[in-house]
């Protein structure tokens, strides 16, 4: 390995640079190349003078502009770091030989240029950096044409936008007059240190170890270092298959190719170490857990790291890439990945990924993630009937139940079978529909979702269109669906029934007497009695328009009428009578809502096969069927009282104290039962899985290991 000290210049005569096959795309963005041309001009104008002559300028102080790691291969030359500053450079070069082109005083300069733009003539016309995919837009930026952006990879873009910000930089930075001597000065006085690592595995070691101007190295540039490196097969057609993945998942969500590669581990691999080092290390290094496991996970060849990339990373990309793409945008064959997404659970993939078998075809891998993708829509709607939360801290620990039995599903029908044994013990939750109180400012998200899906079902059912996206999202204009109360609160229309002003509010607010309207129409009704404003609901959707009473008589009604009797609910569906009590209204509407939501979600409907009587064996988080709390752990001896917990997340220590009653104390002054809800508060996030977050500060212990230790003694002394 050598240095050696070399001027811009030298650097491009007469050479041209590949790109190492480990290296990650061009990431500049406005801040780092504004930063460039900004810190070279001002070295440039702090000593320019008009009166100086280019022989004065070719004697101005030097500005060093960092190091390049290169190494030979073939007979070529490669970069292995410093890519983002060489581009930028030859974008630079580029900006100033059109900025030249027409100058009476520029022809020297601007034909300089030109030949250390294209580098080693013996390359044919490629560029001083030869990078295939940016060829084109190098093309066109030195012969001022024309270049279309659309349908380009996002690294392409940034190289056309930077070519724009270094256009700009110069024109703002540089003064008209100055423009050609400080073309000299950057040649002549402005270098770098060349760093010449011999061949591309030494490379490969200083790239690690390096970092470019401005942008570090990612954890998914290190991971893909540590997956490539030393491949057996090609490494070019790797790197392009690598490239070609995170452009396909950037093209949906800038952070969608870590997540992908996070969903995976996860799944496929997490539980083969001990829960304490897994979960915190896969979301912030996922290349250093790869290494500390790679004996436990991949095996002792080599090749097994690249396998996990060419076996499973790259095959299943696509599949992910429509998962990604169903979450933002609704489609009707994976509806429920969009409305698990807009409940605010964004970690849904991990069940997905943990069914799908390396040999399954993509249909196979859809038609798995809508099994799981129904089931999580289960839990959440059984959840919110209950009253219970259905953050994802909550979605968490369920899937953690439910992953050992799905990774060994195999086929559909296997998952089919196992979230069907743990699903039917959540259809006992329905009973509790007409129970359902709605609570402004506490679960109107869940009451609106509740509502708008009941709705769209029924829509669904009767054979008109579902937009159940309508009903739950903000429109451009105007205001959103709104949860209208189908009476009045003012008291007084109530006097001949006899209740209370506080029995008014509980059966205005059960769920039997709600139904959705367009906001601007929910505002306009006021204070309106129903027998006013019934007939106007038909405008606007069946399970509102049910109540009315010309809904059931004259033409028009074929498809209700259809809908009707395939349900056996002719004498369930009632128009609107003004002399029922206001109480026996709303307890058969609440009495029908739960058996619509019955259907709606019946394991027919979601595709899961139930057993014939509920699974016996607890879940990992319980004994005896009874959830494991942390009281639970006090009272074992596992854990003592006013014990030290702390919990870390991206190189930051939260802290809190395990109190008495089983509750956390966290630093934020707040007391939590729930170790999900403690992380929650001190994270300041939406979810969090608080077990496997906290830890004993003196020993180092999990609460979620200490939970697996009270499992393991309860089921001992049973056992005795």
């Amino acid at each position: 390995m050598s240095a050696t000290g070399i001027s811009v210049e030298k650097v491009f005569s007469g050479k041209s640079y590949g790109v190492g096959y480990f290296q990650r795309s061009y990431a500049w963005e406005r801040p780092q190349v504004e930063r460039l041309v900004q810190d070279l001009s001002a070295k440039f104008n702090a000593q320019w003078d008009p009166s100086h002559t280019e022989a004065k300028v070719r004697n101005y102080e030097p500005y060093f502009l960092g190091s390049v790691i290169t190494y030979q291969e073939d007979g070529q030359r490669y970069l292995a770091d410093g890519q983002q500053r060489m581009i930028t450079l030859l974008l630079l070069l580029i900006g100033l030989h059109r900025l030249t082109e027409h100058r009476e005083d520029g022809p020297d300069l601007n034909a300089e240029l030109r030949t250390l733009i294209r580098g080693d003539t013996s390359m044919g016309r490629s560029f001083a950096v030869r990078v295939e995919d940016y060829e084109r837009c190098f093309e066109s930026l030195l012969n001022n044409q024309r270049f279309s952006v659309d349908g380009v990879s996002a690294d392409v873009r940034r190289v056309w936008e930077a070519s724009n910000e270094v256009l700009k930089a110069c024109r703002d930075a540089i003064q008209e007059d100055a423009l050609i001597y400080f073309g000299v000065w950057l040649l002549r006085r402005v270098s770098l240190v060349e760093i010449d690592a011999g061949g591309p595995e030494r490379g490969q070691e200083l790239y690690v170890l390096m970092n470019d101007r401005g942008v570090r190295l990612t954890a998914l540039d290190l991971l893909k270092d540590y997956l490539l490196a030393g491949a057996p097969d090609d490494s070019g057609k790797l790197d392009r298959q690598w490239q070609g993945m995170v452009r396909a998942l950037t093209a949906v969500d800038k952070n969608a190719p870590l997540d992908y590669v996070r969903t995976v581990l996860r799944s496929q691999y997490a539980h083969l170490v001990p829960v304490d080092e897994s979960v915190r290390s896969i979301e912030d290094a996922p290349h250093e857990w790869l290494y500390r496991h790679r004996a436990i996970l991949l095996g002792s060849r080599r090749a097994s790291h690249t396998e996990l990339f060419t076996q499973w990373l790259e095959p299943r990309y696509d599949s992910y890439t429509n998962l990604l793409r169903a979450a933002t945008t609704l489609d009707e064959h994976l509806s429920t990945v969009w409305f698990n997404e807009y409940n605010g659970l964004s970690r849904q993939f991990d069940l997905v990924i943990a069914a799908v078998r390396i040999d399954d075809s993509p249909p196979t891998v859809l038609r798995k993630a809508r099994l799981v993708a129904n089931y999580i829509d289960l839990f959440v709607v059984t959840q919110g009937v209950m009253g219970r939360p259905y953050t994802q801290a909550e979605l968490d620990e369920e899937v953690r139940d439910l992953m050992p039995a799905v990774r060994e599903s195999h086929t559909i029908d296997g998952l089919s079978d196992v979230l069907g044994r743990a699903a039917v013990g959540k259809y006992a939750a329905f009973s509790s529909v007409a129970e359902l109180q709605y609570k402004e400012g506490s679960n109107r998200s869940f009451v609106a979702y509740f509502l708008a899906r009941l709705t769209g079902w029924m829509h669904r059912e009767i054979g008109h269109d579902v937009d159940v996206q309508k009903y739950l999202e903000r429109p451009d204009e105007g205001r959103p669906y709104e949860i209208e109360h189908l009476f009045t609160k003012r008291t007084d229309a109530y006097a001949a029934e006899g209740l209370s002003k506080n029995e008014i509010r509980q059966l205005r607010g059960k769920v039997g007497g709600l139904v959705l309207l367009p906001g601007s129409e929910n505002a306009s009704f006021g204070g309106d009695l129903l027998d006013n404003k019934i007939e106007t609901y038909k405008l606007y959707n069946w399970l509102a328009a049910s109540l009315a009473p010309s809904v059931y008589t004259g033409h028009g009604k074929v498809a209700f009428n259809k809908f009707l009797n395939k349900y056996g609910w002719k004498d369930r569906f009632h128009p609107y009578d003004p002399q029922v009590r206001l109480a026996d209204l709303i307890r058969e509407r609440g009495a029908l809502y739960r058996e619509m939501a019955e259907q709606a979600w019946s394991a027919a409907e979601l595709g899961l096969k139930l057993p014939s009587v509920a699974d016996p064996v607890p879940s990992p988080r319980q004994v005896g069927g009874k959830r494991v709390k942390l009281a639970d752990l006090l009272r074992a001896g596992l854990v003592m009282p006013d014990e030290r917990l702390t919990g870390e997340r991206r190189r930051r220590q939260y802290r809190g104290t395990l109190l008495g009653d089983g509750r956390i104390r966290t630093e934020t002054g707040g007391c939590f039962e729930s170790p999900n809800h403690a992380a929650i508060d001190v994270r300041n996030v939406k979810s969090e899985n608080g077990w496997t977050f906290w830890q004993v500060t003196e020993s180092g212990e999990t609460l979620d290991a200490l939970r697996s230790r009270y499992r393991a003694l309860q089921e001992g002394q049973r056992a005795g």
